[in-house]
């Protein structure tokens, strides 16, 4: 009988410790990759939408608009100002689903400057935005920002990007510029 339980098959405490430290290894690496991962790609939302804002301003820009009922032309311009869209203290204060997302509302976008940057976010989102507009011709400006608490600490990351005028263009012609690159600051919190 007791032949029998020697040759019986199977892992010795020390192997399945060996295991187990492993697999503890293993999640000490492997999560706080994770967590920081998935911050990374939720902040991609806000890479995307600031291009699509910084699209359609450039478009509003460079499209010629004359005033009404005339036929003078109006300067170059960007879109009048936008408070930070949707509204509240971040999109964890603002989901009803417990996803610490924003829910969608399309009445939050419904404004003229959005309209004019033909931008809406249909879908939940993470981030909050805002644009902020000013001058004419090669003194315009305008700044995009998207701001969002991406694991509802309190702590906001925020992305900016920056465009106006173009400082080389005649009168004659809207050419916009901006940033080469997207402002970031606590980029993943």
């Amino acid at each position: 009988m007791f032949k029998n339980l020697r040759e019986s098959k199977g892992f010795t405490l020390i192997e399945l410790m060996i295991v187990v430290a492993i697999i503890a290894i293993l999640a000490v690496v492997a999560v706080p990759q994770f967590t920081k991962y998935m911050r990374a790609a939720k902040t991609a939302e806000a890479n995307e939408m600031l291009d699509m804002i910084k699209k359609g301003s450039t478009t509003y820009y460079t499209t010629p608009r004359t005033a009404k009922g005339t036929m003078s032309r109006v300067p170059c311009q960007f879109p009048a100002a936008a408070n930070s869209t949707p509204t509240g203290t971040g999109c964890c204060n603002a989901d009803t689903d417990g996803d610490d997302r924003c829910d969608p509302s399309l009445s939050s976008w419904n404004n003229s400057t959005w309209s004019a940057l033909k931008f809406s976010i249909t879908d939940q989102h993470y981030f909050q935005y805002s644009y902020a507009s000013a001058g004419t011709k090669k003194a315009a400006m305008y700044t995009a920002e998207a701001n969002a608490d991406l694991d509802c600490d309190s702590v906001f990351s925020t992305f900016q990007l920056v465009g106006g005028g173009d400082p080389a263009a005649t009168n004659a012609e809207c050419n916009a510029v901006g940033s080469p690159a997207i402002y970031r600051e606590n980029e993943t919190e």
